[in-house]
């Protein structure tokens, strides 16, 4: 499945009323934006964990990319990841019900995805690899 699937049904979510709606909008986004960043990744070489930690791996290898726009993106991710968060688990906090800041978010999620696109292809695509390879070296001692 391709995962900006996740992105067009958070888009068609975000406008319905209902609150289940606008909170699985937020999470449809995170995870459209997640799964593509997960997949731009491993096609460049990096193992991204099946498990918890591969949020983690994400958003810190792309925090770690040498490229401002995609540590940007890498900071965002962790960001959007919390209101994930609360959006799923956490019924009591309505703030993640408001349609224009879950719209906000979608909307987020749709430009941190083409910045992904955009700068993780040619000349950059190798600089983001070898940055991001430097930085396993001193965090992991070799890889990661």
């Amino acid at each position: 499945m391709n995962p900006r699937e996740f992105q067009k049904l958070a888009s068609a979510l975000v406008a319905g009323k209902t609150p289940a709606a606008i909170r699985t909008a937020i999470s449809r986004a995170y995870y459209a934006t997640h799964n593509v960043g997960a997949e731009i990744l491993k096609e460049m070489g990096f193992r991204i964990s099946e498990g918890p930690s591969g949020h983690g791996d994400v958003w810190n290898r792309f925090s770690n990319s040498g490229n401002s726009e995609v540590m940007k993106v890498g900071s965002q991710l962790s960001d959007l990841y919390a209101m994930r968060i609360h959006a799923d688990y956490r019924l009591n906090r309505t703030d993640v019900e408001n349609q224009k800041t879950a719209q906000g978010f979608v909307e987020q999620a749709n430009r941190m995805i083409k910045i992904l696109d955009e700068n993780c292809s040619g000349l950059e695509k190798n600089q983001i690899i070898k940055a991001i390879k430097d930085w396993e070296k001193k965090v992991f001692g070799g890889g990661g």
